[in-house]
């Protein structure tokens, strides 16, 4: 059973590790954009990538909080130290390493599949996340909307 468990954490390790990266690396006024225009992806996205200080809370708790119970659970199985080897090799190659190269090939996509899970996590931590987004938004202010010159219109067009 923990070792099934360990498994789950991983796999959650991941998707908050690639989720981080996939949702970040996708422009909000894009996302904004191509969503008014009816792309099915950017709508699924729009409401979780709004907000970016309590996304990027909810996913940093989430991976912590996941990273933490897995090097838990293995020293229920190994010793401190192995435990400690096992969880790390774990945690990088299968809950960063693996995904984020995913996510980066592939981030609207997976993303979009993804997007309800993100919402679902929003939610469980939102206790802990919206204060802390709140404190980043007084402190760093909220994400800057994408300017584009006269000459990158131009290049766009």
């Amino acid at each position: 059973m923990t070792y099934l468990l360990v498994t789950i954490l991983v796999t959650f390790s991941g998707a908050f590790s690639g989720l981080t990266l996939g949702l970040f690396s996708l422009n909000l006024t894009s996302i904004e954009r191509k969503s008014k225009l009816g792309d099915p992806r950017e709508t699924r996205i729009l409401p979780v990538r709004r907000d970016g200080n309590l996304l990027l809370c909810t996913l940093l708790l989430g991976n912590v909080a996941v990273n933490s119970a897995v090097a838990i659970l293995l020293e229920s199985i190994a010793g401190g130290v192995i435990a400690g080897f096992i969880s790390t090799g774990l945690i990088v190659i299968f809950g960063e390493i693996l995904p984020q190269a995913a996510f980066a090939r592939h981030a609207l996509d997976i993303s979009a599949r993804m997007a309800w899970l993100v919402r679902v996590f929003q939610i469980i931590l939102f206790p802990v996340a919206w204060p802390l987004a709140r404190i980043l938004d007084m402190l760093l202010g909220t994400e800057l909307p994408t300017i584009w010159s006269k000459k990158e219109s131009k290049e766009i067009i």
